[in-house]
């Protein structure tokens, strides 16, 4: 089978794979990132992603009305009555190549909860190990693993572990994070593992362009079933900007050249933004987001 049916089948194969499991998650204001599997020794890069979060979920409005009707809060709906329903998310990310093969990176996030003050959410440190390195068409895997530490009292640390696998097809680029999750400590609410996934199809445009489709989701508890429709799910176009790219790259960074004369690392910065829909009635109706970085 070639990469470009690869390329259609698996969206398609990944939802009906959603389907058959279940979980009622609660809602995270994620910050839409696909992680690649590139790990280049020596690059330094600072990435900030964002999101604005348009529209009532619908999990978080039964409870709202649950505490308006004990007397406690009622904020929020009101404001989604007046139109005025708007909530932002926030992640500053930095990482470094310490190998050929291993990249070391902390996050920061910070986001703004119903009913709750805009605050940092949550410290993540994270290694990722590049076992396959893609070099133009062909496949492209690398490995992490990370643990969150939960800023906000009440909220459990959290341990994520998974594969970054992306396939390249001329200008075609598909990415895919699938990751498995666990929460840890005192406060943790899960009875197993979680799972969250991304994936980007990305075509290449023009040297530095390209255009794609993305979507995320997660399942808080693989062990406790839901419906699809209680799991959190969002897809969206997303164009992108990298100014590093050649006329030969796909939807990413070029090759180095091996001719090319050493000399102290380029600053380069790219971009992508892109609109997702929420898909289900636990996920925000529309968000904006952003995603911006400095290499170096």
């Amino acid at each position: 089978m070639t990469l470009r049916r690869w390329a259609a089948l698996l969206p398609a194969i990944m939802l009906g794979t959603l389907f058959g499991t279940t979980v009622t998650p609660k809602q995270a204001l994620a910050e839409f990132e696909i992680q690649e599997s590139e790990v280049e020794k020596g690059e330094t890069e600072v990435e900030y992603r964002g999101a604005v979060h348009w529209g009532f979920p619908g999990a978080e409005r039964e409870e709202a009305e649950e505490d308006e009707e004990e007397g406690e809060g009622g904020g929020a709906l009101d404001e989604e009555e007046e139109g005025e329903f708007v909530r932002q998310s926030h992640d500053i990310e930095l990482q470094y190549g310490i190998t050929e093969r291993w990249l070391i990176s902390t996050a920061l996030s910070a986001d703004e909860p119903l009913d709750e003050d805009f605050d940092v959410s949550s410290v993540e440190i994270e290694l990722q190990y590049e076992l396959i390195e893609r070099e133009g068409n062909g496949i492209g895997l690398a490995f992490i693993g990370a643990y969150g530490f939960a800023t906000r009292g009440g909220e459990a640390d959290e341990i994520e572990f998974g594969p970054i696998v992306e396939l390249g097809s001329g200008p075609l680029l598909l990415t895919t994070n699938t990751f498995f999750t666990s929460q840890v400590g005192d406060h943790r609410e899960t009875d197993g593992l979680g799972f969250e996934y991304g994936w980007r199809a990305e075509y290449k445009v023009a040297s530095r362009w390209g255009v794609g489709v993305e979507m995320f989701g997660e399942i808080e508890d693989l062990s406790n079933a839901g419906s699809f429709d209680d799991q959190a799910h969002s897809i969206g176009p997303t164009l992108f900007y990298n100014p590093g790219g050649e006329d030969d790259d796909i939807g990413g960074e070029g090759d180095d050249d091996d001719d090319e004369i050493g000399g102290p690392p380029e600053l380069e910065f790219v971009f992508n933004i892109g609109v997702q829909f929420g898909l289900t009635d636990v996920t925000s109706d529309t968000a904006l987001k952003f995603q911006g970085g400095i290499e170096f």
